[in-house]
């Protein structure tokens, strides 16, 4: 078998491509854009977005599990945003480890952009698609896995509220936990509705050994009771993880958004 490509990205039909420069940033991301079919027979109607992180790569899963929650009902018409950078090679131009990461961690020299990227999103690229599409602002969706996973928990406790609900799946956990309690002290238990899901064959240092001080900290005042769920898989690993964060992440914060 050969080496998995690091370039050829998957193309899915109506989709649209554009790349957005950004002054918080410094660097141009590519924007992936699907509206849902229902928007053309109805030109007044606004929809809820679902922003995703890694979008190179979780766009495509995305959108066909928006689809499939579509027809059971569990996930309305959604317009899905993949945020990414036109390629999944890590060494030319994909720079998750800088943008997705709140603060420098490991080897990684240009790790810590998160604070950049977080103004980025919030600045840049929701008005960006707010401005462009039949958007409704008040029903906004975030979904990050692994750094992005990080990155969503930053972004919960940085700003949770300017989103309906977040998705962290399998996220980096390891030394970021007094950071996120940094970012989040001070404010009032946040309403935004949040799923955090991991598998148990993860590595326990990274991803499952912070978890149960994750939950004491969102009991412990950062979350509204009752407004978010924390699941371990039994049988996933890392990588299988992407596509049951998605479809039971949608799920979870879709149905409490209904409450």
């Amino acid at each position: 078998m050969g080496d998995v490509s690091t370039s050829e990205l998957p193309v899915l039909t109506g989709t649209q491509v554009t790349v957005l420069s950004s002054e918080s940033v410094g660097d141009d991301f590519t924007l992936y854009v699907r509206v849902p079919p229902e928007a053309a027979a109805n030109p007044d109607a606004t929809y809820p977005v679902i922003y995703a992180l890694d979008g190179d790569h979780t766009f495509p899963m995305m959108c066909s599990i928006v689809t499939e929650l579509g027809w059971s009902g569990a996930v309305p018409p959604s317009i899905v945003v993949g945020i990414g950078y036109g390629t999944l090679d890590l060494e030319n131009g994909n720079h998750r480890s800088r943008d997705l990461s709140p603060q420098p961690y490991g080897n990684e020299p240009q790790s810590g952009g998160g604070p950049k990227f977080h103004q980025f999103l919030l600045t840049e690229a929701i008005p960006f698609i707010e401005e462009r599409y039949p958007a409704d602002p008040e029903k906004r969706y975030l979904f990050g896995h692994s750094l992005g996973g990080l990155f969503a928990l930053y972004t919960y406790s940085k700003s949770g509220d300017d989103f309906q609900g977040i998705v962290a799946g399998s996220p980096f956990l390891a030394g970021q936990l007094d950071l996120l309690s940094d970012t989040a002290s001070g404010a009032d238990a946040r309403v935004c509705r949040l799923f955090i899901v991991t598998g148990d064959e993860e590595d326990a240092v990274y991803f499952l050994n912070d978890l149960k001080p994750l939950e004491a900290k969102l009991s412990g005042g950062w979350a509204k009771p009752g407004s978010f769920e924390i699941k371990v898989l039994p049988g996933f690993d890392h990588f299988t993880m992407v596509a049951p964060s998605i479809s039971m992440g949608l799920k979870s914060v879709f149905a409490q958004s209904k409450q």
